[in-house]
């Protein structure tokens, strides 16, 4: 399986970057490409992983964000279960490091009706390169808390032009809990 995973950055978090990029390079099935894509323009996260989707040439793009990391066998797990299950999207769990798991949905089965109603797909999965850029890729859908969840929005345009998700009940990556932007842009 041909893999390009997508870093996100901003100026100043070399260090944190230089973490994620680590665990990448440390993966059990490595990928084609690892695209760091710095955020220039303060446009946010979003954005920027739509930049970097642009020059995706692989089937399966993998998203991490540059404060985060991924496990030894994330790529892997991911992999093997996307070729096992035929879906279109492949979304595992995370190990909190500075705070507790503020979704709580680890382990539970993957409902459309669910998505519908609240963001319980984190950003760090693997998915079918032709179908994010198809949709039009991350786009902003606020939360009740009016929060941007790009991601969100990228999920529930995935599930109306039927893209299939699937859950892999594996804590394959570390979600470190309050270095992030939220995704949103900086400035």
């Amino acid at each position: 399986m041909s893999i390009t995973v997508v870093i996100p950055t901003i100026e100043g978090r070399y260090d944190k970057l230089e973490r994620a990029v680590a665990s990448v390079q440390a993966q059990t099935l490595a990928p084609k490409l690892i695209d760091v894509q710095l955020d220039r323009d303060r446009e946010g996260a979003g954005a920027t992983r739509n930049r970097a989707l642009e020059r995706v040439d692989t089937e399966w793009v993998a998203f991490l964000d540059d404060d985060d990391e991924l496990k030894p066998n994330h790529l892997k797990a991911c992999a093997r279960y996307a070729a096992l299950s035929g879906v279109d999207v492949v979304y595992p769990w995370f190990d909190c490091v500075g705070g507790e798991d503020p979704i709580g949905c680890f382990g539970v089965p993957f409902s459309a009706a669910f998505l519908r109603r609240r963001n319980y797909i984190p950003v760090t999965v693997l998915a079918r390169t032709e179908l994010v850029r198809a949709v039009g890729g991350f786009r902003d859908h606020p939360d009740e808390k009016g929060d941007p969840c790009e991601d969100w929005g990228l999920w529930l345009a995935l599930l109306d032009a039927g893209a299939t998700f699937g859950h892999v009940p594996q804590r394959t990556w570390i979600w470190h809990m309050g270095n992030g932007t939220r995704g949103r842009g900086h400035g």
